[in-house]
């Protein structure tokens, strides 16, 4: 990722998947890094962090990821200081128990505002941002990433607003890669399956004195375990750079296997 100016967004966290994938572009030698999220308290501490282990350049800044405005400040400051724009992953977002007989409308429209216009902003902002062109960037180009879930691919993994709002960021990583056709801007979505992070932890102490529920949800996965947040942010350092490059309108499930297969069966599916 060598000369590469990235936006990671829902980076604050210190068990989050966007802190694991500041780290894990900054290992690829990305050239800077701006790690950004509506929460800003862990930042600054890991931008000195990152500096410190890799030499990598990391700016912290608050920014609120559906805010059209804050995307746009921080690409500007991008194309402003660096003069390009690479890399944006849209990974900010929210869950939450939002049962379907009490959820509310404005509920229900927050976590699309959070989830999938956080997501159709960035696409709209950045891929402008990533056609402009210069000596050093001589031809249109750029990767982006959004981070969508498995309850977007099948029912029952969340639920239904967050499923919808995770369902809209699919098609809208499908939807843009074929709008930027031929300006070698590639859109794709990471479909995450149950990862440890801040954001299940309630789930998971949900599970805690239940050994049914908890062997329930990990045989759901052929890998029969859960998933690490650096798990997924290989899969995004990868999509952001060079390997990747033949890779766009794709939503790639990092979920052990959690999609691979109807409820197992061993009494049919072994026979």
């Amino acid at each position: 990722m060598k000369d590469l100016v990235c936006i990671i967004t829902g980076a604050n966290s210190l068990t989050g998947i966007g802190r694991a994938a500041v780290y894990a572009f900054a290992k690829k030698n990305a050239r800077v890094i701006y790690a950004t999220d509506i929460f800003d308290e862990h930042l600054v501490s890991l931008a000195e962090d990152v500096f410190k282990t890799t030499g990598v350049e990391c700016i912290p800044k608050r920014m609120d990821a559906s805010s059209d405005d804050d995307i746009q400040d921080v690409i500007s400051e991008a194309l402003k200081k660096f003069g390009r724009l690479d890399v944006y992953f849209a990974n900010a977002g929210i869950a939450g128990a939002h049962p379907m007989k009490t959820e509310t409308k404005d509920e229900f429209l927050n976590m699309m505002r959070v989830n999938s216009w956080s997501v159709y902003a960035a696409i709209k902002y950045a891929s402008e941002a990533m056609e402009k062109t210069s000596e050093e960037k001589p031809v249109s180009s750029g990767s982006i990433i959004a981070t969508a879930s498995v309850a977007g691919v099948r029912s029952g993994g969340g639920p239904m607003s967050y499923s919808a709002s995770k369902a809209a960021v699919i098609n809208l990583c499908q939807s843009a890669a074929w709008r930027l056709r031929g300006k070698n801007i590639r859109v794709n979505a990471i479909c995450p399956g149950l990862i440890t992070t801040e954001m299940t932890e309630k789930v998971l102490a949900a599970m805690k004195g239940n050994e049914d529920m908890e062997y329930s949800l990990k045989t759901a996965s052929a890998l029969q375990r859960f998933g690490n947040p650096e798990e997924i942010a290989a899969m995004a350092a990868f999509l952001a750079g060079p390997e990747a490059s033949f890779i766009t309108g794709q939503d790639i499930k990092v979920d052990g296997g959690i999609t691979a297969s109807l409820p197992y069966v061993p009494l049919f599916a072994d026979n």
